[in-house]
């Protein structure tokens, strides 16, 4: 059943942009940073850490705008009726998370190639070596990291998008952005762990830190517990606001 419903789901986001910028958004990223850090005088450091800081900031506010593009689908589609007559509600619900996160995860990771092969071969001046697949990896698991910390963000816009409206999903994705870039500074040292809204820009900039040697890896591996309990808590309340959920109150 649920492999019908991410058939039909898929089948509904071809008609939209959503499935196209996830693929542009990744491959124009990497080119501007990597057109930039070319002719850069950064540390090589510093040059990953600051990449993964503006797609970790930016993030917050494209799953605003791609689930309010979600509600809106199914607004426009009969005003939820399509669902609202299902028996089972949570299918529908759980097949657009996932499809969500499964486009979210491909995103990051052509993103962690595309820079990753890139910002290695600039570095060693276009040759390829050990130093440069190192370079990769590290890459892909910071967008792993930033693919895990990106799941309470869709679970939370998913409810803002179906009870209150695309305006509050992406007035909450543009507010949410500002405050993880703000925690991408010296204010969010201490608070961070607290605010998830922020933990896409600053999970893989901790991890970035340790693994290149800035800081000590155990910060960013105490982090984990934490934020494994609170998408469990996520998942749950998504589950049951699910199974209570009537419709969009507000009408735009």
């Amino acid at each position: 059943m649920l492999g019908r419903f991410l058939n039909a789901d898929l089948r509904k986001m071809k008609g939209t942009s959503v499935i196209l910028a996830h693929l542009l958004i990744p491959i124009i990223t990497s080119i501007v940073f990597l057109m930039y850090y070319s002719f850069s005088l950064w540390d090589d450091n510093m040059k990953i850490i600051a990449f993964y800081q503006a797609i970790g900031a930016g993030l917050p506010v494209l799953v605003g705008i791609f689930t309010a593009s979600v509600m809106e689908q199914e607004q426009n589609a009969g005003n939820f009726q399509n669902m609202l007559s299902l028996s089972k509600k949570g299918v529908t619900f759980i097949s657009k998370l996932m499809l969500l996160l499964m486009l979210c995860l491909g995103s990051v990771l052509l993103t962690a190639l595309i820079f990753g092969t890139g910002f290695g071969m600039i570095s060693a001046s276009g040759s390829w070596s050990n130093s440069n697949i190192e370079i990769v990896k590290i890459c892909v698991v910071a967008a792993l990291l930033l693919w895990g910390s990106s799941v309470p963000l869709y679970l939370w816009q998913l409810i803002l998008a179906f009870q209150f409206g695309k305006g509050v999903s992406i007035g909450a994705g543009i507010i949410s952005g500002l405050i993880s870039a703000l925690m991408l500074t010296g204010l969010g040292d201490y608070v961070w762990k607290y605010v998830f809204v922020c933990w896409t820009g600053r999970v893989p900039y901790t991890y970035l830190q340790s693994v290149l040697g800035e800081t000590s890896v155990g910060e960013w591996l105490s982090f984990i517990p934490g934020c494994l309990i609170f998408t469990g808590i996520s998942m749950v309340y998504y589950f049951w606001w699910v199974n209570h959920w009537e419709g969009n109150r507000i009408s735009e």
